[in-house]
């Protein structure tokens, strides 16, 4: 990054610390292609790498009061980004052990199954528990994707709202449907991303 560059960058930063929405689109724009062709070298996923970078961007905006004292605006996103992509492996890391404990389930003694069973019922009921808490447009964006397996294109068509505000319900969704399930302990989370990956 030269200095012009490294000068706009915190012209931006400072102007998005003020709630310039304006300088934050100018901001995505330069910097999305970046970053996400950055997260995808870690995540190997276009998908996930969209994701991630979504999110880094959401957090920047959600946290603008910090970004006026950030003196490498560039090397702030990419360490925000590389952040989120050790989180979305170490998930990655989560769902692959849960296949493992569903697989042994499915393997073991009655007793075991039946003691497993009531796992899955308890994390269900909790599931449950955390989406209903939700707002109530991002529980419907959350239900029309994952219950009736709709795209966020399909789902903005649908309730009349743009796709970028459908990814954000989404995301923070997930993030409330985490903590909610963290607090009643691993198992839960790890039955929550074995129920809603797989």
């Amino acid at each position: 990054m030269d200095n012009e560059d490294l000068h706009n960058g915190r012209q931006l930063f400072i102007r998005i610390a003020h709630g310039d929405g304006i300088a934050f689109t100018e901001l995505f724009r330069t910097y999305f292609e970046q970053v996400k062709w950055n997260a995808l070298k870690l995540l190997k996923s276009e998908f996930w790498a969209e994701e991630v970078v979504q999110e880094v961007f959401m957090q920047l905006w959600t946290n603008r009061h910090q970004l006026a004292a950030i003196d490498s605006p560039e090397g702030y996103l990419f360490k925000m980004t590389s952040n989120r992509c050790i989180d979305r492996i170490r998930r990655q890391e989560l769902e692959i052990k849960m296949q493992y404990l569903v697989s042994k389930a499915l393997h073991s003694e009655t007793d075991t199954i039946q003691e497993n069973l009531y796992d899955l019922d308890q994390a269900e009921k909790l599931i449950g528990e955390a989406i209903c808490q939700l707002p109530e447009q991002g529980r419907r964006v959350f239900e029309l994707h994952r219950d009736e397996g709709l795209s966020y294109q399909e789902i903005s068509t649908r309730l009349n709202i743009s796709r970028n505000t459908v990814r954000n319900h989404m995301v923070k969704n997930l993030q409330s449907i985490r903590s909610y399930l963290q607090g009643k302990g691993e198992l839960y989370l790890l039955l929550f991303s074995f129920w809603y990956f797989f």
